[in-house]
């Protein structure tokens, strides 16, 4: 290897850090050489003493590929001094020095063995990815440390080209080790353009065709997903399909491991390769012969919804970061170009970091195995980045639904969920597993297990998971997209999991035909009970179902099991912001195997259609209603609870109001509002509605129907809020009616937005002050004799003085039997006419 990439310049800082700490961060640009230098230079360090170096790697294929280049530096075949652990594969020996593992190895490992007494050194490499398995491995090894490695520190190294070093900093107190330039430059050419979504995929096609004709070598091409794979293949075999010597290569997660190796190899001149690629691509991993990058901008990601407990896919603009990644995949081996199509300034507009995988993921496997390590709290590990609260009680809810935790306590397994933990797989893949060793049909459940892991083998075919069994039995000769060797093989590793499980199976369980849906149901129905789904409508194209998660979702409606009232939806999936999902994976249900299933319910409530409690003994799979039956019999909780909960749904003004409760419930917030010194209750809408059961539900037993309802003594209910030493001061410092200068008692109206007093203007001649309840001064309506408002005033004095003689110009003339004086001030009160004032 040559001692020419950038990393080496860097080795000794890094030697002499982990020499004198017992973490390194090290921050290196893409193609600086870090994967395969470190490892490397690290495993002859004295603090190894014999142990071994794990590298933690994102993907099968980059951990395949990383390893087999570390074994190619040292001459070595693989298996020797370096070797790897990926999922169903394996390659090292008791000379292995380097351990190049992936997803959720590490864990297994700490699992096995928490103080990993064998390892010197574990390598967290292209840690910006923030994958689930690497922040959960991160959290561990840091605990595992202090508990069992006091005296001899585990030592962590993080290496990514693009990190966000002030969280890592603050968890390892270490400084950042930073690798400046590239192998090969790379000249980066942007579009300055600005596309909708559906117009990428062709300028993408553009650029590469574009890229093909202008540039030498092989082009790497990243798309989000699959869809957009198939457009940009077909488009560009139809525009650069006739070269002799190119070769137009797809590559994604989904292909088997194999597929992904022969993509990635070296190519003799003059044959060329594009190759288009997801972000499977972006990070650890040297495609031979690549030295153009087109980036579409785009990246797909699966974000988890806790309150459906269904992942969608979600697209996404790519971050700084990942676009990085990308252009770095130019320069590896020589000197590279990569095209963008949009404006530098829209570079550094986008966002920094993608989003960790701990915060958008189901978690249900993490918590599994935080339960089996002995967590209690979500808190409980120094996380870099903690377990979002939603997505973590959703897990909880999950897997005490599976019998993995016991319920209402915190994080404890279950006997049945530790033998689940033991297993290492996601927890309904491990229900289904235990619910086949109980039945006495393992091999039907290790090949549900196979479809399910592995992904669906067919294309454009109907959803029914019989049709998948069948194939994988060799029944039925169907076109699959990927090798059926490679179910066979999966089939076989679940088969082996399954001989793990040492209960004993149940007693007098028949074993059924092997695919028959009275086998599969069962098995299907012990881990997936909140994707029953039932079918409530259908148009010309679909057949909508409403899921036990309370998901509405659809199949096309010439698939067979869109025939049945009731399924199992296995694969659910869709895209942000639309409302309904894609069933993509099912089985038909009878209804006699949900019986089990159901929960009864006792429901009381308002039926705002028959103005009365309505009392129902009801059926229920998790969100779906499944029949009711009419109940007589009503207790007094039950009935004041339906209430309450009536008048909350619908507001306060469903309550039988009239001027009397009104205006005492007035007078008493007016209270609140400016008595300081009594503690007088709040009478808001809200604290009112909050607080039913408190003031309301004492009156409510027997308030059955709206009759009843319409007769509550609302005025006595409200001033019941209050003692009677409170009721007294109310009476004296909120009165209801005030006395006029005339000697006539008016009532004061405590529901205007000041409280007001409406009277006759002459029964207020000769006053000049406004009243005032609780020091502040009341709104003053001034009357005509045919009781219509003249002026509002709260300052008496200046209505007298200046708006008064046009009043009394205008009024006189039209009740000249009313006294209008031109002294008000003087005049006496009175709410008599002028005959009645000479009588007297």
């Amino acid at each position: 290897m040559s001692n020419e990439l950038p990393i080496y310049q860097l080795i000794p800082d890094l030697i002499r850090q982990l020499c004198q700490s017992h973490e390194a961060i090290l921050e290196a640009a893409p193609g600086a050489g870090k994967t395969t230098v470190v490892p490397l230079a690290l495993m002859e360090e004295d603090w190894c003493k014999g142990r071994k170096i794990i590298m933690l790697e994102p993907r099968r294929l980059a951990a395949k590929t990383a390893a087999q280049r570390l074994a190619n530096s040292l001459h070595e075949p693989l298996g020797e001094r370096i070797g790897y652990r990926i999922r169903h594969e394996s390659k090292e020996s008791k000379h292995t020095q380097v351990l190049v593992v992936t997803e959720g190895v590490l864990t297994r490992m700490l699992h096995d063995d928490p103080s990993l007494n064998d390892i010197a050194l574990v390598i967290f490499d292209e840690f910006h990815e923030r994958n689930l398995h690497s922040d959960l491995a991160f959290a561990l090894c840091l605990q595992a440390r202090e508990i069992y490695r006091d005296e001899d520190p585990l030592k962590l190294l993080v290496m990514s080209a693009t990190l966000d070093t002030d969280a890592l900093e603050a968890r390892l107190n270490c400084p950042t080790l930073t690798s400046q330039g590239r192998s090969f430059p790379i000249t980066t050419h942007y579009g300055n353009k600005a596309l909708k979504a559906f117009q990428i995929t062709d300028e993408v096609v553009r650029l590469t065709c574009q890229a093909f004709h202008d540039e030498t070598g092989s082009i790497l091409v990243f798309l989000p997903g699959q869809r957009e794979i198939r457009q940009a293949e077909s488009k560009l075999q139809q525009q650069l399909g006739h070269h002799a010597h190119l070769s137009i290569l797809p590559l994604y997660g989904e292909l088997s491991l194999k597929e992904q190796e022969q993509v990635i190899q070296p190519m003799m001149a003059p044959a060329r390769k594009i190759v288009l690629a997801t972000a499977i691509a972006q990070t650890s991993l040297t495609i031979e012969g690549i030295r153009v990058v087109v980036d579409s901008g785009l990246s797909r990601e699966a974000r988890f919804d806790a309150n459906t407990a269904i992942t969608r896919l979600h697209t996404r603009r790519t971050t700084q970061a990942e676009t990085t990644q990308r252009m770095g995949r130019a320069g590896r081996t020589e000197d590279g170009i990569c095209y963008r199509w949009w404006s530098e300034t829209q570079q550094y507009q986008l966002a920094p970091q993608a989003q960790p995988q701990i915060e958008i993921s189901d978690l249900s496997s993490l918590v599994m195995d935080l339960a089996k390590w002995g967590v209690q709290d979500r808190l409980e590990l120094d996380w870099i980045t903690p377990p979002t609260e939603s997505h973590w009680q959703q897990s909880i809810d999950l897997l005490t639904a599976l019998s993995v935790l016991e319920p209402d306590e915190a994080l404890l397994l279950t006997p049945l969920g530790l033998h689940m933990s033991e297993l290492g797989i996601e927890p309904r893949l491990a229900r289904i597993l235990v619910e086949g060793k109980r039945s006495k049909s393992s091999t039907l459940a290790s090949a549900i297990c196979t479809i399910l892991s592995e992904g669906d083998p067919f294309t454009q075919h109907h959803s029914d998971l019989s049709d998948r069994l069948n194939w994988l039995e060799g029944q039925i000769d169907i076109k699959s997209k990927r090798p059926k060797q490679t179910y066979l093989k999966t089939q076989q590793q679940w088969e082996k999991r399954s001989q793990q499980l040492t209960f004993e199976a149940v007693e007098n369980v028949s074993t059924p035909s092997s695919h028959h849906l009275d086998a599969i149901a069962p098995l299907l129905l012990s881990a997936f009970a909140d994707r029953i789904a039932q079918r409530t409508n259908q148009d010309q194209d679909k057949v909508y179902y409403k899921l036990a998660n309370g998901r509405r979702a659809s199949l096309p409606i010439h698939d067979p099991c869109a025939q049945s009232e009731w399924i199992i939806a296995l694969d659910v999936g869709g895209h942000k912001d639309v409302n309904e999902d894609r069933i993509f994976l099912s089985t038909p249900l009878e209804r006699n195997m949900l019986n089990p299933l159901f929960e009864s319910r006792e429901h009381t409530a308002w039926s705002k259609k028959d103005g009365r409690i309505v009392c129902e003994s009801q059926r229920w799979i998790g969100k779906l209603h499944i029949d009711s039956k009419k109940r007589p019999v009503l207790s007094a909780e039950a009935v004041c609870t339906a209430v309450c909960q009536y008048i909350r749904a619908e507001g306060m003004a469903v309550l039988p109001w009239d001027d009397s409760s009104k205006q005492a419930r007035a007078r008493m917030q007016f209270a609140f509002q400016h008595d300081k010194i009594t503690p007088w209750p709040d009478g808001s809408d809200d604290v009112l509605l909050a607080t039913l059961e408190n003031w309301l539900s004492p009156y409510l037993s027997n308030i059955t129907n709206q009759s009843a309802l319409a007769k509550l003594p609302l005025t006595d209910i409200l001033l019941n809020r209050l003692d009677w030493q409170q009721q007294q001061a109310l009476n004296k410092q909120v009165p209801t009616r005030i006395m006029a200068p005339s000697g006539s008692s008016h009532a004061i109206d405590y529901c205007e937005l000041v409280p007001t007093l409406r009277v006759k203007l002459q029964e207020m001649f000769g006053c000049t002050t406004s009243p005032n309840v609780l020091h502040q001064p009341i709104r003053i309506e001034l009357l005509s004799p045919g009781k219509r408002p003249l002026a509002v005033t709260q300052d008496l004095a200046f209505f007298w003085r200046e708006a008064y003689p046009e009043v009394r110009k205008e009024m006189r003339g039209r009740y000249p039997k009313h006294p209008w004086p031109e002294n008000p001030l003087d005049a006496q009160a009175t709410a008599k006419t002028n005959r009645a004032l000479r009588s007297s």
